[in-house]
């Protein structure tokens, strides 16, 4: 005797598909080691080096690597510094007058 027939096994089949990619759409798969590792730009930014150009950090036992504008800003596109935000965090003591 069958329990299910066709019908019963399709439905099942594909409320369990939906049900298990609901997470991988909204959080990706292959993530590794049970988390969500997104980067966010203000710790890109927290590591800026003050230099512009191309960044190598470490955060999180992951290295990234990113651009940063004259301002410090991650993919920013600011070429000269009085154009950047009054900022004396972001601001290396060369730049700030």
């Amino acid at each position: 005797m069958n329990i299910l027939n066709r019908k019963q096994y399709v439905l099942l089949l594909a409320v369990l598909i939906v049900s298990t990619s609901g997470h991988l759409f909204a959080r990706g798969g292959g993530q590794g080691f049970g988390g969500y590792n997104a980067i966010s730009k203000a710790e890109l930014e927290a590591s800026w080096n003050g230099q512009r150009g191309s960044q190598h950090t470490a955060i999180r036992g992951v290295k990234v690597q990113w651009y940063a504008d004259v301002c410090g800003t991650a993919n920013g596109h600011v070429t000269d510094v009085k154009l950047c935000i009054n900022d004396k965090k972001k601001m290396t003591k060369d730049d700030s007058h």
